[in-house]
């Protein structure tokens, strides 16, 4: 099976050269998700949501389930849950954890062909083999017939995918344009440049190469002109100034730079294909019961353009998973942010603050900062940042944040760039903001993960026993992976020994379980003059469900000091108000991992058994 969709799609199931692709437009609607989603699950939600957007008929299951029948039929693609025959060398269209998922080599789709040689142009262009480079990106532009997808029906996750297309297949052209350009091809590139700045006037990438190549072949005037146009048009289309790449690339050529005769020589308006870093780490565990949340993140992430950048922020207790999930929802929209995905965390190992200025330099390092620039201190340093990231599409992913005022300095400028912020408290910062707040993993989940990643041939244990160490995790991804790889490394325990491993971790064996010190952390963020007041009320003896007025009298303190106390605790995602509330006032309760997983200052957890 070859599916071709950088043109009019096509599919071909045997190599007889016969097109196979379907007719009706839902169909084929449903094979592109599949296809651009090969070897990831594609939840039925986003798929409905794809097809009818936000009004699906009442038998929208049924019929997306006759669309998956009608292209395993076409294609012969295996089920491997239907209990059939399925082909050993073939692609399967399977049902999985929620939605459809198809595998297919990468190399039959020409996207995914495609996307591979661009890297390599662009890593071939930044090491300067810029022969390699111009050869490497015209055999990507080989592939292309016309616009992506341009003859199927699409839903939001679809036209997402087509402007992505868009901008590659522009990208590809601006590589092979610059490699000719650094080669002395301006005379060969000039027809072409002045096409394709003419068709997009406020494309400043576009109107500086053309710039550069009339310079080279000594019409300045006319380069000239080309950026009073490009700098009018902006003014008046965007309401912008030109970006400082153009503005300098201008200011050379007023100053007769030498360097712009040059070809082998670096263009003064430094592309993102020169610098497009990616410091995103690889998520250390799969997913289990999160597919809504990612398709949430994603849709907001890959979504239409919009006049400001897109932002999520994915909140939650230590263990509950925010880290993982803002990684898997990174790396599946990276395609989106050709210009660099940026990462990092705000907090240490040990809880403590990163500097924002180290954050800063390990951004613009990667963004091609000159060693001179790093040194400037951090004002100065953050307006680079913002300057340089105003015309990029960036993703930047700053995890284990406390304070929304840490995030200023760092939030890309851009429209076109997306924020993924992982929180232990709920923060504010701006109205348009997504909100993705995580709570414990249904008891079933916690169940199917923990029987599902044990090794084959452990069979110690009874199933009363394993459901009894599920309900020991309370929920928490974080406990339940960490459990799992015990069992792993231990195929011969019991379930009481592995019950009293989770009820012991923690104590001589230190944070086994790999939460204890995020509960840790979460408490230290509190005011410190709280601090001792919040691990009070983890004593023995103080009952779950909290009320201001309980908490007055247990600790000796006032109504509103202990009011202010469990607002403070419901923030950091340590307690949850129970509604409805009650004379005005709320009531209070733990959320799940707390009381298990937390531990007092220089002493063994609080751990209760299930």
């Amino acid at each position: 099976m070859r599916i071709n969709l950088l043109g009019p799609l096509q599919a071909y199931g045997d190599d007889d050269g016969v097109d196979m692709a379907p007719a009706a437009q839902k169909v084929r609607q449903t094979l592109a998700m599949l296809v651009l989603n090969a070897g990831r699950v594609v939840p039925f939600e986003q798929l409905m949501d794809e097809l009818w957007n936000d009004s699906p008929p009442a038998s929208a299951h049924t019929a997306l389930q006759t669309y998956v029948y009608q292209l395993r039929k076409r294609f012969s693609l295996g089920n491997p849950r239907s209990g059939g025959a399925v082909r050993a060398a073939g692609p399967l269209l399977g049902t999985v954890d929620g939605g459809y998922q198809l595998s297919l080599p990468a190399d039959h789709v020409d996207v995914f062909r495609c996307e591979p040689l661009l890297a390599r142009a662009g890593a071939e262009f930044r090491a300067e083999d810029f022969a390699r480079a111009r050869d490497t990106a015209a055999a990507a532009l080989r592939l292309w017939r016309d616009d992506a997808l341009v003859d199927v029906r699409k839903g939001p996750t679809l036209k997402a995918e087509a402007v992505r297309l868009k901008e590659l297949r522009t990208s590809a052209h601006h590589l092979r344009i610059e490699s000719d350009l650094h080669l002395g091809r301006h005379h060969e590139v000039l027809g072409e440049l002045t096409s394709m700045a003419g068709r997009e006037p406020t494309d400043e990438r576009a109107q500086g190469n053309l710039m550069t190549a009339l310079y080279r072949m000594d019409r300045r005037a006319e380069a000239l002109q080309v950026y009073r146009r490009a700098r009018e048009r902006i003014a008046t289309e965007l309401g912008l100034d030109p970006s400082p790449q153009l503005e300098a690339l201008h200011r050379a050529m007023l100053t007769s730079d030498e360097a712009l005769l040059r070809p082998a020589g670096r263009l003064t308006a430094v592309t993102a294909a020169t610098r497009a870093p990616c410091h995103l780490p690889a998520p250390r565990e799969r997913l289990t019961g999160r597919a809504g949340q990612l398709a949430r993140i994603t849709a907001v992430l890959a979504g239409p353009a919009r006049e400001d950048r897109p932002l999520v922020i994915v909140g939650g207790a230590p263990g509950t998973g925010k880290s993982e999930l803002c990684l898997h929802a990174a790396h599946e929209v990276s395609g989106h942010y050709p210009d660099g995905r940026l990462y990092a965390r705000l907090r240490d190992g040990a809880g403590r603050r990163v500097r924002t200025a180290e954050i800063l330099r390990s951004f613009l390092r990667g963004l091609g900062a000159t060693e001179e620039q790093l040194r400037l201190n951090t004002t100065d340093l953050s307006l680079l940042f913002r300057t340089w990231t105003a015309d990029l599409r960036v993703l930047v992913v700053l995890d284990d944040v406390c304070d929304a005022r840490d995030l200023t300095p760092l939030l890309p400028s851009g429209a076109g760039c997306g924020v993924v912020i992982g929180s232990r408290r709920r923060l504010f910062v701006s109205s348009s903001a997504v909100h993705v707040e995580l709570a414990g993993l249904p008891f079933a989940d916690c169940l199917h993960l923990l029987a599902s990643s044990v090794p084959s041939h452990w069979g110690t244990m009874d199933p009363e026993g394993l459901r009894r160490l599920a309900r020991l995790c309370r929920g928490l991804p974080g406990v339940l992976f960490a459990v799992a790889a015990q069992l792993r490394r231990r195929p011969h325990w019991t379930a009481r020994q592995a019950t009293a491993w989770v009820l012991a971790s923690g104590g001589a064996e230190g944070d086994a379980l790999g939460v204890r010190a995020g509960f840790g952390r979460t408490f230290a963020a509190l005011p410190t003059e709280l601090q001792p007041l919040a691990y009070a009320l983890l004593s023995p003896g103080v009952p779950d469900r909290l009320t201001p007025a309980l908490v007055a009298a247990t600790l000796g303190i006032s109504g509103q000091r202990a009011e202010d106390l469990l607002e403070e605790l419901a923030e950091s995602y340590l307690l949850r108000a129970q509604h409805p509330c009650v004379n005005g006032r709320f009531s209070y309760e733990w959320e799940p991992g707390t009381r298990p997983f937390a531990a007092r200052p220089n002493s063994a957890p609080v751990m209760c058994s299930a």
